[in-house]
């Protein structure tokens, strides 16, 4: 059996960044997944080439990531920079667009495929002193003992330690063997996520149209003519546009588009999930602890899942290392309790915001039309409010 002083469940973002950053303040640290070690990304630039699952990084988890020496890791070559955000309800005349410039700002932030910040993290916790990263180790059952919670692997290894951290998705075996009790709902709607090659430039700016059957966004790659689309359908039109063949898919993606957004030319290969919301009631139990997904889930809407998930991470790992400064056993309730505290406070607001949003956007009400496209311009109008509205985009 081993025995770690941290068991971290996942080795996805939020499992590696979390191993690296307790690895760095001395913590005895072992990753467990049950996926193969994943491969190096392939470098080719075809449109087929480019990961399917990208993530807006804001500069406060690009600020974190360099602090564990990831952002460095990841090509630069490969990182989508934003200055832009452009903003419009396709059934209305209601406008938005931010721009870096306004709040002195040389960025918004960078779409990064996730592979490659998955990849660029491995590399980190691989090399960290006092982290373990295990792969083909699946879960296989979990009961609590007085020494923490007693973790059984497919591979007939055992694993021990006076603190768990569940960081292994929106779906976490940990959350549900421990009996953690989640509120959840689906949003009745389902993502297509893909690459699209346009016939101009993106311009640096994200794209996003608010429909009433779903937002569609647009988010700009490396490459001047490529986005990553995340294109949320309610359940009746998905499937119709998500079979369409290439051409016809192409067609549906500019009528939705209209005359605000880019023209779309050529599309690689896509991927649908279905959109559910779910949100931990607590995200710590005695010696366990939720990151990330595990903790919380939520609409692609303002793609900020990655950016919560990383504050998680930040917010445990500062936690649990004053806690050790100040002779804290690792498990210590009052270092859970504050973590715990500050990240449900932030979570919350954001959940609430994006189900506002959804709500508010997918109406067909028309005076709920109405005061949405009056609400748009009104800011738009407002240098200070958009000013604020960026402030919080960029933390």
């Amino acid at each position: 059996m081993t025995h770690p002083d941290i068991l971290i469940v996942g080795a996805g973002v939020a499992g590696l960044s979390l191993a690296t950053a307790l690895g760095r303040e001395g913590f005895c640290v072992t990753v467990i997944d049950g996926a193969k070690r994943p491969p190096p990304p392939p470098a080719d630039r075809a449109i087929a080439d480019w990961d399917l699952r990208v993530s807006a990084l804001t500069p406060a988890s690009i600020d974190f990531l360099e602090r564990l020496g990831a952002w460095s890791a990841i090509p630069g070559d490969r990182t989508g920079c934003y200055t832009r955000m452009k903003v419009w309800d396709g059934h209305g005349s209601g406008r938005i667009g931010f721009d870096a410039s306004e709040v002195k700002a040389p960025y918004l932030g960078y779409i990064v495929e996730n592979r490659l910040t998955l990849q660029a993290l491995l590399q980190c916790a691989e090399t960290c002193p006092g982290v373990e990263v295990l792969w083909d180790c699946a879960m296989e059952d979990m009961a609590p003992t007085d020494s923490g919670w007693e973790i059984n692997c497919e591979d007939g290894s055992t694993f021990c330690a006076p603190l768990t951290v569940g960081a292994d998705g929106a779906r976490s075996r940990v959350r549900d063997w421990a009996a953690m009790p989640t509120r959840d709902w689906s949003y009745e709607q389902s993502a297509i996520v893909g690459t699209v090659t346009l016939a101009c430039h993106h311009q640096h700016a994200c794209w996003q149209a608010f429909l009433d059957t779903g937002p569609l966004a647009l988010l700009p790659l490396a490459d001047a003519d490529k986005v990553a689309i995340v294109w949320s359908l309610d359940e009746l039109q998905h499937e119709p546009i998500a079979s369409l063949p290439d051409e016809a898919f192409v067609s549906a993606l500019n009528r939705a588009l209209g005359d605000d957004g880019p023209r779309a030319e050529a599309v690689g290969p896509r991927a649908s999930f279905p959109l559910r919301q779910s949100h931990a009631v607590d995200y710590i139990d005695e010696g366990l602890v939720l990151v990330a997904d595990a903790a919380h889930s939520l609409h692609p809407l303002a793609g900020q899942g990655i950016n919560l998930g990383l504050s998680d991470v930040r917010v445990l790992a500062e936690e649990l290392t004053a806690g050790k400064a100040k002779g804290l056993a690792i498990d210590s309730p009052v270092a859970l309790k504050r973590y715990q505290r500050q990240r449900k406070t932030e979570n919350l607001a954001m959940m609430v915001a994006m189900e506002g949003f959804k709500r508010g956007f997918g109406s067909r009400n028309p005076l709920t039309v109405i005061a949405r496209n009056i609400g748009l311009g009104l800011v738009d109008q407002q240098a200070w409010l958009k000013r604020w509205f960026m402030g919080q985009a960029l933390s």
